[in-house]
């Protein structure tokens, strides 16, 4: 941990850390809408500010005298400031009030940045509703202030706080939110990291939660379904998509845990659909290689197939290590042939039962004369393998029937059929 301290504090700049600060200082205080930070000018002793962001983005660069600001006010008593109404506060001067009339603000906290029992500027936190603070709500940003001040004065000093705030904390819900903070300006990425480690464990330890739709894969000329495709569908609440979903799992090394979860998922719910109706699933090529995933599948009675999505690359003994589930009659197909990693190379290599057309090839195929000519290319080299071609993405009537005319036989996309769940 000291040797993380040290390569932090060693890495900063503090003029676009500021930035930095004003931005999750707004983002970590629920009621304020907007924050920015104020320097103290020695050459006039006049407040600048120097970051700001939300509602207070305009107040960029403004200017104000210390002896007739709030901020002079919090520095002499060396403690924050409320502001409750901005628009009849006669602490404020009538030009500051008009502002807050164009900016939109109504309350304030200033919270006064000191060093060495000098102050040096102010971090200050806006709403647009009047009295939306109270001394409680700003006590946390009260705790970082000192992380402020050092940060904007010296390095060493950074490291020092830094020490305490993430080692030597006594107050330990005080130290939770100082290091939290800490760690939003100076490592977002670790914050974000963090939450969604949070949200998988989650996820993982109540599987349940996970939904699925199953899309159907169409004969086009007919239009009868003669598959469907289970899609794993996450909890409402979450921003991530499920393709961010599954990319977050595989960055915190538990790409494998999730997928595993999806596929139960899946196959729990295809017990609604007729047992000689195949059903697809999903699968990176890591996963469809791990073995207590293949014993898994082996031990399905209902007619499967596996389809390895293009998200990594596909390793050299993918097709060897695959044997073992086509042998027992689960088909093989290649996702989004035609983009990523599902090269021509990698299509002789495996030799799938399906090839699924990418649907960024299939989109304005009824217009595009190159698109159609990889179409072709891709359908006459599945006629060679024996391998059904199945178009993605079909979204038109247009994509519909160049897809005929090219005679590519199946399809699915929202043309063809919505995913839906079986409830």
């Amino acid at each position: 941990m000291n040797r993380l301290v040290r390569a932090l504090a060693t890495s900063m700049d503090p003029a676009s850390l500021m930035v930095r600060v004003a931005e999750q200082a707004c983002a970590f205080m629920a009621n304020a809408d907007g924050a920015a930070i104020n320097l103290l000018r020695a050459s006039d002793n006049a407040y600048v500010t120097v970051s700001a962001s939300g509602v207070l983005a305009p107040a960029l660069g403004f200017v104000i005298s210390k002896d007739r600001s709030v901020q002079g006010i919090a520095a002499r008593e060396k403690q924050p400031l409320l502001v409750h109404d901005s628009l009849t506060d006669t602490r404020l001067s009538r030009s500051v009030r008009a502002l807050n009339t164009q900016w939109g603000t109504r309350s304030w906290a200033v919270i006064p940045l000191i060093h060495n029992a000098e102050a040096m500027g102010s971090l200050m936190l806006a709403a647009t509703v009047p009295g939306a603070f109270a001394a409680a709500d700003i006590d946390p940003m009260v705790a970082v202030s000192d992380f402020v001040s050092a940060l904007i004065v010296s390095q060493s000093e950074l490291s020092t706080l830094l020490t305490h705030a993430i080692i030597d904390g006594q107050d330990r819900a005080e130290e939770a939110f100082t290091a939290r903070f800490v760690a939003s300006v100076m490592v977002p990425e670790a914050v974000e990291t963090e939450g969604h480690q949070v949200g998988l464990d989650a996820l993982l330890a109540q599987p349940d939660v996970l939904r699925v739709a199953f899309q159907p894969i169409v004969h086009l000329v007919s239009n009868r379904t003669v598959a469907y495709e289970g899609l794993a569908r996450f909890p409402a609440s979450s921003d991530l998509t499920p393709a961010q979903w599954f990319s977050t799992a595989r960055r915190l090394g538990r790409g494998l845990d999730l997928e595993f979860a999806a596929m139960r998922a899946v196959l729990a719910a295809a017990r609604g659909i007729p047992i000689d109706c195949p059903v697809a699933v999903n699968l990176s090529p890591t996963a469809a290689l791990e073995g207590s995933i293949q014993d898994f599948l082996l031990a399905q009675d209902r007619r499967l197939i596996i389809e390895i999505t293009e998200h990594e690359p596909f390793p050299a003994d993918l097709a060897v290590g695959l044997m073992r589930l086509r042998e027992h009659g689960i088909a093989l197909a290649v996702d989004d042939a035609g983009a990523g990693y599902a090269s021509f190379t990698q299509l002789l290599r495996l030799r799938p039962e399906f090839i699924k057309i990418d649907g960024e090839l299939i989109a304005d195929i009824d217009n595009d004369p190159a698109k159609r000519a990889i179409a072709t290319a891709l359908t006459s080299l599945g006629s060679e393998m024996n391998a059904t071609m199945v178009a993605e993405a079909v979204e038109t009537a247009g994509q519909l029937q160049a897809l005929i005319d090219l005679g590519i036989e199946y399809g699915q996309g929202f043309h063809l059929g919505m995913p839906k769940s079986l409830e």
